[in-house]
């Protein structure tokens, strides 16, 4: 594969195409509540948000496939610790290691094996600015709802929230940004079917994400299918992602160094690969 490093940085680039958008006014409200008692009333944001388990590291193993142009699919490894990082390995042939991503709180790293060449960056060059955090990007792989920069969706960020009462389930981030909002979508059942990305005054998405084989874990609600479209430099890209079985909680190692004789690129050089 010429562009493993391209390809590598393409997963953060597309699951983080929201973090192109500028904060812009707040979504209106059209929801409204009307409660005759003070007995308490289970909603379906608070429904959801039971479906959403605690967790501190994973370990799994899955199968990447990719259309950026040309056609590529590889096994890989997925090691993640809460709200600190994110690792992802190619391992195409035999288990046999020939990239690497690896996202943290503020750097960003992918390691080319087969050219001997890396980057390192920080994550703001993927971000341009708005708070997306990697615990965001850890949700979006998952199938978690959140708020962009603040977190997992929770009972004190459920105010952010507009929640649909109709089936499928709806919760509409109030907060947008360059005039595109963003929403989740969940089954009967309460298990998440999509993010959509959705230019205002529009119906149809500019960006989704559709999440399939949502399995009950230690860890609550997890997609272990993930499909992605999306735009980068005017070419369409697509890909999706599988997941086995995820272990979690227990001891993990990412490896962030770079061994000697790898020669660095620049973000330029990196984004160069999408617009030749």
């Amino acid at each position: 594969m010429k562009n493993n490093i391209a390809i590598l940085v393409l997963l953060t680039v597309v699951m983080t195409a929201c973090g192109t958008f500028k904060k812009a006014a707040n979504l209106p409200d059209t929801t409204t509540t009307t409660q005759t008692t003070p007995q308490v009333i289970t909603t379906p944001c608070d429904a959801i948000i039971a479906t959403l388990g605690d967790w501190q590291t994973l370990q799994t193993g899955g199968n990447i496939k990719l259309s950026a142009g040309s056609n590529f699919s590889s096994a890989i490894q997925v090691r993640m610790v809460r709200d600190e990082a994110i690792y992802i390995s190619l391992r195409p042939m035999l288990g046999i290691e020939v990239g690497k991503l690896i996202i943290t709180a503020d750097s960003l790293y992918a390691m080319d094996k087969i050219h001997k060449r890396y980057i390192a960056e920080k994550v703001s060059i993927l971000t341009s600015g708005i708070p997306v955090t990697v615990t965001d990007v850890q949700d979006i792989f998952l199938g978690r709802p959140f708020i962009i920069g603040k977190g997992t969706l929770s009972e004190a960020l459920k105010s952010q929230v507009i929640a649909s009462s109709n089936s499928p389930i709806v919760l509409k981030a109030k907060e947008s940004y360059k005039g595109y909002g963003y929403s989740f979508s969940f089954d009967k059942n309460n298990r998440i079917s999509s993010l959509d990305i959705v230019p205002a005054g529009s119906s149809a998405a500019a960006y989704q994400v559709k999440y399939s084989d949502v399995r009950g874990t230690k860890a609550g609600n997890i997609a272990h299918a993930i499909n992605v479209s999306a735009s980068i430099e005017k070419k369409k890209m697509a890909f999706s992602l599988s997941y086995k079985d995820i272990d979690w909680n227990g001891k993990i190692k990412i490896d962030k160094d770079i061994p000697s004789g790898y020669s660095r690129m620049s973000a330029k050089d990196l984004f160069s690969m999408f617009s030749n």
